[in-house]
């Protein structure tokens, strides 16, 4: 091991223990409920500025849709900001910007959120607005015009002018169809243009309702007005119509290989495999995954850049895509950009290779050691902002897992041994069948 090498791991190591683990608990400061209307609500505490993030999240997103709806649900966030029968369009965020805030929104494959970052003072008529869009959206049929012309064009930019978005797409929808994480949150573009005002309405009054939203404030204010606040605005709302039920479309077959040709200069190579959806009882094994791939493609000193960039000279760049707390079935998908003249074929055996019985039986513990000092160190840094704290809760809170599995996310990471960080490598990738996409310069 390097003397530079050395050194990182002590500074991570070393930071990571300065820091204490309350620090990066939410037990301490964090607390929830629900009105009788359903709203649940999560209030964080943190004293270090004067800022807080009122945010309201959606359980909606892409993986919600069905195929000819595709993309719906990002739509709706941008008409949230077109007015409604109290304010009208971009009044919300005129509102915001006059109290020296900024708000903004997002859509994910699982959730919509939106939110305000204010000075503590300002925080009722943040909750006052969002209360207000819950329930009296006005949706204007020019208004819904011009904004799917704005979304078509971010579907443009985003996507379909970017290949190795497009390529992402491609190999979402191979592995699932238009189905849950198989849907792109952008949606397809024929989607978007024939997307109605009688779809949108019918997607509002479905999701948009207080036993689908949760409420979550981050940062330094008063708990006890915030309670009042939250109870005067959001306890009035009556939950209307049933949620939607989607009805999925499962006529589709995955292929085990295709490319896809594009304007890029070198190509790039996608292995995916499959991996079930996140559930409680094998958190274990899936904290154990998140340190195999940190120890495979967590930095520098990573297996796939010592091996494969710097010594065998076979890659220019390497990354792995993985997400721990998928909602349905998802990918892990490790790839990169051969060097040279290295041939798609030949860097998908060497990469392969990394994740054989011999490679991943070779993973030492100091290896280990270093891959969760880093994983710590990186979410200390993380912790700093509260608008993250907010995050983190919401993305977990919208699946239907519990804010207390950030606590335990750490605790467990540290108790995890080689001999599981070797048994998941095996179970997730060396024993799982590749779905293999080559994106390749047009001829």
């Amino acid at each position: 091991m390097s003397r530079i090498y050395q050194i990182t791991i002590f500074l991570v190591v070393l930071f990571a223990t300065f820091i204490t683990d309350a620090s990066i608990k939410f037990s301490e400061r964090l607390e929830e409920y629900s009105l009788e209307n359903g709203l649940k609500v999560i209030l964080i505490e943190d004293r270090r500025s004067p800022a807080v993030i009122n945010s309201i999240w959606y359980r909606v997103g892409s993986s919600n849709e069905v195929k000819g709806k595709t993309g719906i649900s990002h739509i709706l966030e941008h008409m949230m900001f077109k007015g409604t029968k109290k304010l009208g369009p971009g009044e919300f965020s005129s509102r915001v910007k006059e109290m020296g805030g900024t708000d903004n929104a997002f859509t994910s494959k699982d959730y919509t959120g939106y939110y305000q970052k204010v000075h503590q003072e300002d925080l009722e008529k943040c909750i006052e607005l969002e209360s207000d869009r819950m329930i009296n959206l006005k949706l204007d049929e020019k208004q819904i015009e011009k904004e799917i012309n704005v979304v078509k064009e971010e579907r443009r930019l985003r996507t379909d002018d970017n290949p190795v978005s497009k390529t992402f797409e491609k190999i979402m929808i191979n592995a699932f169809g238009m189905n849950n994480y198989g849907i792109p949150i952008i949606g397809t573009m024929e989607d978007i243009e024939n997307t109605t005002k009688k779809d949108l309405q019918s997607w509002y009054d479905s999701y948009y309702q207080p036993r689908n939203a949760i409420v979550i404030i981050a940062g330094n204010f008063d708990k006890s007005k915030a309670k009042k606040y939250i109870d005067k605005h959001y306890s009035s709302i009556k939950n209307d119509k049933p949620l939607n039920l989607k009805k999925p479309d499962f006529n589709y077959t995955s292929r085990s290989f295709f490319e896809v040709q594009e304007d890029i200069s070198k190509p790039i190579v996608f292995i995916s495999f499959k991996k079930p959806k996140y559930s409680d009882e094998k958190h274990r094994e899936l904290y154990a995954l998140d340190l195999f791939i940190e120890i495979m493609d967590g930095g520098y000193s990573s297996r796939l850049t010592e091996n494969l960039v710097n010594s065998k000279k076979i890659a220019l760049d390497t990354f792995i895509s993985n997400d721990t707390y998928n909602q349905h079935d998802s990918l892990i998908i490790i790839g990169g950009t051969p060097r040279g003249r290295v041939s798609s074929d030949e860097f998908i055996t060497h990469v392969l290779d990394e994740f054989s019985s011999v490679s991943i039986d070779s993973i030492s513990q100091e290896e280990l050691d270093s891959a969760k000092a880093r994983v710590k160190s990186n979410s200390v840094f993380k912790f700093d902002s509260v608008f993250y704290q907010a995050m983190q809760v919401g993305m977990l809170e919208t699946k239907n897992i519990s804010w207390e599995t950030l606590d335990r996310y750490y605790t467990v990471s540290e108790s995890i041994t080689l001999d599981e960080i070797k048994s998941v490598g095996k179970s997730y990738i060396l024993n799982n069948k590749p779905l293999v996409t080559v994106l390749r310069p047009k001829q």
